[in-house]
């Protein structure tokens, strides 16, 4: 058995090693989280675009806003009905356009170049940055609300992000995060062949560790929800209803919280 790493959540050695998963040697801390150990982890894509056609299939343009899109932009305006957005690793701009039509002043911050490329030439109504960071042309405390949908868990320095998060959003403002649910009846079931257990995936979450992780940095916690699955299903609605008695019984795959800055 190799060295016990340091949690990236709270710095503190992992208490157990869980297993290897593809390209990720899976640990848990006390703290909650699990954890791919980053001294033997490698990024599958280092070295190419995310949505690359080879990766991601085409996307059409202008475009389609989803229900899915629409769900997340509702879980925000329960707390904030308009404002300045950003969408950290907004990918093609989905969410953001949701926003925008919401009401919400939308900008995404997205690493992939062909992402930001296509979403300039069709989506100019969103203001697009290209990085894995904030820019420093976003003034400190100019957010309303920052999004990351599906992006922590990806994140080899979470901690890092929440920091420049903090200092972006305003007093006051709205932070929402969604990832896989770690503590999902559906993840103790298949283990390691949950479907979440992914080679990029390096960040692991229940609510409890989110919670914890994002309160560190100077959040507080006002929400959280659970969804079946990553997308609602537009063409079978009926099956929403079940989803949702699902989650009540702990089979949500799915976690979004909410947090509000509090210093």
């Amino acid at each position: 058995m190799s060295a016990a790493p340091k949690c990236p959540a709270c710095d503190t050695t992992a208490k157990a090693e869980i297993g290897q998963a593809g390209v990720c040697q899976l640990w848990r801390c006390a703290c909650g989280l699990v954890f791919a150990d980053r001294a033997t982890w490698c990024d599958p894509y280092s070295i190419r675009d995310y949505y690359d056609p080879a990766n991601q299939p085409v996307e059409s343009y202008p475009l389609r806003v989803t229900a899915t899109e629409r769900d997340r932009i509702a879980s925000v305006r329960r707390f904030i009905q308009t404002g300045r957005l950003l969408d950290f690793g907004g990918g093609i701009g989905k969410t953001a356009l949701a926003a925008y039509e919401a009401g919400f002043s939308a900008l995404v911050l997205e690493d992939s170049h062909k992402a930001v490329s296509d979403g300039k030439a069709h989506h100019p109504e969103i203001e697009w940055l290209e990085g894995k960071k904030i820019p420093d042309s976003i003034a400190d405390g100019s957010l309303d609300v920052i999004t990351l949908f599906h992006v922590l868990e990806h994140l080899p320095d979470p901690r890092v992000v929440l920091a420049q998060i903090h200092r972006k959003l305003r007093p006051g403002g709205l932070l929402v995060i969604e990832v896989p649910n770690w503590g999902s009846q559906m993840r103790r079931l298949r283990g390691l062949r949950w479907q979440f257990v992914l080679d990029h995936h390096v960040n692991h979450f229940t609510s409890a560790s989110l919670t914890s992780l994002v309160e560190k940095s100077g959040f507080q916690s006002c929400a959280v929800e659970f969804r079946r699955t990553f997308a609602i299903n537009e063409s079978r609605p009926w099956k929403e209803p079940l989803k949702k008695l699902l989650c009540l019984l702990g089979f949500g795959d799915i976690l979004r919280c909410a947090f509000r800055k509090t210093a």
